[in-house]
Order: structure tokens, then sequence, then C-alpha cells
């Protein structure tokens, strides 16, 4: 799935909020950088993303069993989807960051760009739940929030069910053995599927560390 950049929302606002910029009262250094970088990150990144959905079979303390006879092994995702029925898995990436960081040497260039490829999949990770969503509530299905490998106490080695059911060589994402995504920029999560909309869900801020000082935290 090709995401559009161009139906993305709220890129620019969350990079000053990531880099604590006031874009009207910085300095001209400032939005010199913000400006050049804005203009790299447009001209060069791309996004993509795969996502498939599975019934669950049983949830039993902490295993989710799902149909495909996939086991996702986690007390906390298990408590967290114990109302849902299916699960919808996600992979996205950003391509040309890597290339235009790699090439970078000024240090106020290095963050912005970091800090546009972060927007930059924040809000296409925001597109991508929203398309899946819409799709869903015309069936009378509602979704919970994304919860990602490495949140709270989800344990990293989900990636290793996230990536044997999606495949998402196919779209150029690795994993190392640390279970890290190559590209840098790339996002992986788990998404409930309910037949009744929760309106008290549980977070990803909820459970993350960071959620204190994170510019992005309940947003």
């Amino acid at each position: 799935m090709k995401i559009p950049i161009e139906d993305i929302h709220g890129i620019e606002e969350l990079v000053c909020r990531i880099m604590n910029f006031d874009l009207l009262n910085a300095s001209s250094k400032l939005r010199d950088a913000y400006e050049k970088t804005k203009d790299v990150a447009y001209h060069n990144f791309t996004m993509n993303a795969v996502c498939e959905s599975h019934e669950i079979d049983e949830i039993e303390n902490d295993i989710i069993r799902l149909k495909n006879r996939e086991l996702l092994k986690s007390k906390l995702l298990a408590d967290i989807f114990h109302h849902s029925t299916a699960l919808s898995f996600l992979v996205i990436t950003l391509y040309g960051y890597d290339e235009v960081d790699a090439k970078e040497n000024d240090m106020l260039m290095s963050m912005f760009l970091d800090s546009w490829g972060t927007a930059f999949m924040e809000c296409g990770q925001s597109w991508v739940l929203k398309k899946i969503a819409k799709r869903l509530k015309k069936q009378n299905l509602y979704t919970t929030h994304a919860f990602s490998p490495g949140q709270g106490e989800i344990p990293m080695e989900m990636q290793i069910p996230i990536f044997k059911i999606l495949k998402p060589a196919d779209i150029g994402v690795s994993l190392n053995e640390h279970y890290m995504m190559h590209p840098k920029k790339s996002i992986s999560g788990i998404v409930g599927i309910q037949t009744e909309k929760d309106e008290n869900s549980i977070r990803p801020c909820d459970i993350c560390e960071r959620r204190e000082t994170c510019a992005n935290a309940y947003a």
C-alpha cells in the first residue's frame, strides 16, 4: 500500500513539536535549517505499508492463538485485545531517509532531518490506521489503538510473528538479530478488531515510559 504524502496532514506541526521549535519566532539559522530540510524531505521521502488481518481463535492467559495457527505470547497484548475477534498487523516504512541522513554532516540539519523522518512516519501511521478503521466501520467493526513491539512490556520478539505473517521484505523491510528494522524509519504494529467501540481502551502512551517527555504523547 503506497501512502500518498500529499494526503498526509500534520507533518510540519509535528516537526515543530519534536524540535520544540516556534517557526514564527525562530532565528534565521533555525528557519533556514527547517526550510532546507523540509525541501529535502518532501523531495526524497516516500512511504509504503503492508497490512493483513487474521481472526483470533482464542485468548488464554498470555497466549493469543490465531486461526492461522500463529501464536502471540504477551500478557499485556492478551489483556489489551481480550475483546477483539481479530487482529490487524502492519508494517510501515519510509524510503529515502537513510540515504539523505548518511550524506549530511551538519548536526543541526541531521536533527531536523531526523525529526522530519519521525513526523512522516507518525503521520503516515495515523493515515493507515484511519484507512483501516474506515474500511472496518462499513462492516460495523471497530479498532483498538495500534501497539508495537518494544512498547511497555510488549517483547521485541513480537517482531517475529509480525514479520512471518506480513513478509515485509516485499516492501524492502528487513529485521536484524536484535529485532530492529531496516530502513531505520520503519514501524510495526498490531491493532485489535472488535464488534463494539471502546471509548476507554488502553492507548500506547499509557504504557510508554517516555510519555512525560514525548512531543507526540496523547496527540
